[in-house]
Order: C-alpha cells, then structure tokens, then sequence
C-alpha cells in the first residue's frame, strides 16, 4: 500500500464531500497545526495520532526546558526586573513542566512495575513449560 500524499489526497476528499479544495486545506493545516503545537509545548507527556501512533516527550527535552526557566527566573531576579507578568508566566511554566516531569516519571514507574510483574508472573508458565517438555522428550527417549 502507497501513502497518498496530501496534494492527492485534498482533491479526492473534496470531490467525495462536495466541498471546496480549499476548506479542505484549510482544515488538514489546522489539525496538522495543532499536533505540532502539542508536540512542541510540553503541555502533554504523549500525543496520539491514530494510524501514526503515539509521540512522547523526550526526558532530556524536558530536562532543558525546566533548567532554561530556571535560569530565565534567577536571571529575572538578579537584574531586579519587576514585571510581575513575566515573573508570573516564568513561574507559571516551570510549574507545568515540573509537573509534566512528575507524570512523566510515574509513568515510568508504571512501566517498570508492569514489566517486573510480567516477567515474576511468567516465570511459573516458563517453569511448567520446561518440565512439560523434559516430559516429552523423556517419554520420547522411552521408545
């Protein structure tokens, strides 16, 4: 299966629709807008496209954005800037990307205690497994 690209697929989705090439455009930049937006804010640890799949934050981005804030913050302090606005947004983000970073590391604890529990709940099966076959293959050497 070939992906259609964009220029072919406008057209065939106007004419299926009855609506203009246009709008339809319109519409594909806008949505495509948004999940790049969402993708570049840091306001969500994943974004899922369906039949694309999901997209994460990545740990070390994060990372940076909440030190560049921090440094932005003390910055801020010690040029005795008063914008109680810029201050006020400055803190703003830090606290959301903090908390992104709080999800995003309990996230992580879910996925260690899923993959741990897995493998502690697979190893009766692995154990059952093996003897079943030692048992075949001793009722095999029996011939």
């Amino acid at each position: 299966m070939r992906p259609k690209k964009a220029k072919e697929l406008i057209p065939e989705v106007a004419k299926e629709l009855d609506l203009p090439e246009q709008m339809i455009k319109d519409i594909t930049d806008f949505y495509w807008q948004e999940v790049r937006k969402s993708l570049s804010s840091l306001k969500h640890s994943r974004v899922h496209i369906t039949n694309l799949g999901d997209f994460t934050i990545k740990h070390w981005k994060l990372d940076d954005m909440i030190e560049m804030l921090e440094r932005f913050k003390e910055n801020l302090k010690q040029k005795g800037v008063q914008e109680k606005v810029t201050r006020f947004r400055t803190d703003e983000n830090l606290f959301d990307m903090k908390a992104m970073k709080k999800i995003m590391e309990e996230e992580q604890t879910r996925k260690e205690f899923i993959k741990l529990h897995k493998t502690s709940t697979d190893e009766p099966k692995r154990k059952h497994n093996k003897a079943m076959e030692n048992k075949r293959s001793d009722t095999r050497g029996s011939d």
